[in-house]
């Protein structure tokens, strides 16, 4: 036989014995301990468990904790709005106690309050001007600055909400909101209010042009992308919006693409829809709710102002407004009101380009209408 298949011979031998062994549980070395493999292996078992009843433990913690903060932001937000209101109804019985007071200093028999007439106790004016919106760009900023100059008198509260939530009170109460004209550097005051949602609500235009039809308006508009995420976080902040930015605008997107499907572009929709618990979105496209507007005001009697120029040329912008307002011009403070500043992460860049693409076509429309383009 030769050499190599001899070889090959004893290989196959070897390979064949040491199957056997092993099969046998015979080896050279040291005997594996299979008990405490099993011990080890339970051991390890044991550990994972544990530390998947400690990671739901601590899941739990999380979510409790979490849903007590937005119970908690909850609440704040409730007693911020009791605190906006006790404040009216301060500013309103003050401004009720002034009108009595005038009425004593020129008659000796002065009947109270409510055996009055209803119109013969003035005790404020309707507003001369209103910042009607648009939410998230700046007005809170912009209605401290304005309220600065000495011929600007504030209102109860920046916020009234009389056209959108308290219309039902009547117009005496609205004007309890306001002080009365005061006489200051030889000539008469003038007041008003700032409720940014007023832009677009669909009641409030006819409303606003029956109760007061010469009052002047301001709008401040901000880069739609950029309110909607402003917007968004202050939901989050109040404990009213737990989705994600992009699943919160994925489902309002899919209900404006239904809403402009269905309509003719004279008959869109447009607008903010207010049973809806956010309108990130419709609540920036300006154009059809400016065009609402001005089927009841003319193009004199609004200022439509970008939110971004304000805050970067100060000093142009409210020489424009002092002049629209017909106001003599004063230097005012830039920075008088301090808002909170809250600090987020940036959005994510295709997001934004999502949202850019969609309100498009709707910004050029607007540019259109304005006859000046915002570059957004």
């Amino acid at each position: 036989m030769p050499i190599f298949q001899l070889s090959k011979t004893f290989g196959v031998g070897r390979k064949v014995k040491v199957f056997l062994n092993l099969h046998a549980g015979l080896t050279r070395g040291a005997v594996p301990n299979l008990e405490h493999h099993k011990e080890q292996a339970e051991k390890l078992r044991n550990v994972i468990r544990e530390q998947r009843k400690e990671l739901k433990r601590r899941d739990q913690q999380i979510k409790e904790q979490a849903e007590n903060l937005t119970n908690e932001r909850q609440r704040n937000h409730q007693h911020e709005k009791a605190l906006r209101k006790r404040k009216r109804e301060i500013f309103q019985l003050r401004n009720e106690l002034n009108a009595i007071n005038g009425l004593v200093e020129n008659a000796q028999d002065v009947p109270s309050a409510p055996q009055l007439p209803p119109g013969k106790l003035k005790m404020g004016a309707l507003p001369d001007f209103a910042l009607i919106g648009a939410p998230r760009s700046g007005t809170s900023v912009f209605y401290g600055v304005l309220t600065q100059h000495p011929n600007v008198e504030r209102a109860a509260v920046k916020e009234v909400h009389y056209f959108d939530s308290y219309f039902d009170k009547g117009i005496e109460w609205y004007r309890q909101c306001f002080p009365p004209p005061k006489w200051k550097n030889g000539r008469s005051s003038i007041t008003g209010e700032a409720t940014p949602r007023y832009l677009s609500h669909p009641l409030v235009p006819e409303r606003m042009a029956q109760v007061v039809p010469e009052v002047r308006l301001i709008v401040l508009l901000r880069n739609p992308v950029d309110r909607a995420y402003s917007h968004y976080h202050l939901l989050v902040r109040r404990g009213n919006e737990t989705r994600s930015f992009e699943e919160a605008i994925e489902e309002e997107l899919a209900w404006l693409l239904d809403e402009e499907n269905e309509s003719s572009e004279h008959e869109r929709h447009s607008s903010v829809s207010h049973g809806r618990s956010s309108n990130l979105l419709a609540t920036g496209i300006y154009v059809d709710q400016l065009l609402r507007w001005r089927r009841f005001f003319g193009n004199e009697q609004m200022l439509v102002l970008k939110s971004e120029i304000f805050f970067e040329r100060t000093t142009d912008t409210l020489k424009l407004v002092q002049d629209f307002l017909s106001l003599p011009y004063r230097e005012l403070d830039r920075q008088p009101h301090r808002t909170k500043k809250y600090h987020y992460e940036p959005m994510d860049p295709a997001t934004r380009k999502r949202l850019e693409d969609y309100f498009e076509p709707h910004n050029r429309r607007l540019y259109e209408y304005l006859g000046v383009d915002f570059g957004w």
